[in-house]
């Protein structure tokens, strides 16, 4: 890919970066010039988004991987409120309707793994990650607020959408389908979200950077959305341990207290398996996954 475009001064190297996984919506490029190494980012998507996980976030929240420009207000917003590094968007430019942001090129190591990590990580996490929930909106949307839906009409929202989700993408997994009336019946049951914040829909260790004694970097932001904070403690019930997710609470409870998740963990775990946040893992096993919060 020829990123000259970009730059002022002549590409001397370009690397394309894998973030660690497989399918992943982002092109990915390290870019060095006589005066600077940075990163460039820009979606591997064309049309419409059609999978699980993209058409539920766009259908949900009102975001579109491919609008990548929406990245210098989410960085630039995240960055002002939580001690994690966010890189900053530098510049920007497209293509005919391809779009693409230059950020900066943050220090650390891609997070394999939240598991076996030092404490002195997951704690800096933890801390950062409540810093972020610090932030209160009053609506469940996009950050750039193009799209937005009242925290009382978010149940009801909830219900449309999973009833979409599956028809669409679980029509032929029945016990998916089954267990359908059942959320239904407790999303009923569900208070309104008390209020919405910077939710990372898609959270995952390989989002972030360390340099082994704290996290150094939040680098992948694309499917950051309005949301109750919630979201991100079902999510990480998938990825912790139950050391790391004590070590996780520790840096967490210094700024704010973990929410009750007893309501929602099962709606809100119907939903993520709905997105396919982890995969298309065995239903059973996924509501029945370990609790850490």
């Amino acid at each position: 890919m020829n990123l000259q475009f970009l730059f002022k001064d002549p590409i001397k190297e370009t690397l394309e970066l894998s973030p660690g996984y497989e399918e992943h919506a982002s092109d990915v490029w390290l870019v060095k010039t006589n005066n600077q190494e940075v990163v460039v980012r820009s979606s591997k998507m064309k049309e419409d988004p059609n999978n699980e996980f993209w058409w539920g976030c766009k259908k949900l929240f009102g975001i579109d991987p491919r609008q990548v420009y929406e990245l210098e207000h989410v960085n630039n917003t995240l960055s002002k409120l939580t001690s994690i590094p966010i890189p900053r968007v530098i510049d920007k430019g497209r293509i005919l309707t391809k779009e693409f942001v230059v950020v900066e090129k943050l220090k650390g190591q891609i997070v394999g793994s939240f598991i076996d990590q030092p404490s002195s990580v997951l704690q800096s996490f933890g801390e950062g990650l409540a810093k972020i929930h610090r932030h209160k909106e009053n609506f469940v949307g996009n950050p750039s607020r193009s799209f937005q839906v009242s925290l009382k009409e978010f149940n009801q929202h909830m219900k449309d959408a999973l009833i979409e989700l599956v028809t669409r993408f679980h029509f032929k997994e029945e016990r998916i389908k089954s267990m359908l009336p059942e959320i239904n019946n407790l999303i009923n049951g569900l208070p309104k979200p008390e209020y919405s914040t910077f939710v990372l829909v898609d959270m995952d260790p390989t989002q972030f950077l360390s340099d082994g004694r704290e996290i150094t970097g939040l680098v992948d932001t694309e499917a950051y959305v309005i949301a109750p904070r919630e979201l991100d403690f079902i999510a990480l019930e998938y990825v912790l341990d139950v050391k790391s997710a004590q070590d996780f609470k520790k840096g967490y409870e210094r700024v704010m207290e973990i929410p009750n998740l007893t309501k929602c963990r099962m709606p809100y775990r119907y939903l993520y398996r709905l997105l396919e946040v982890q995969g298309s893992v065995d239903i059973e096993g996924w509501m029945g996954h370990k609790t850490l919060f």
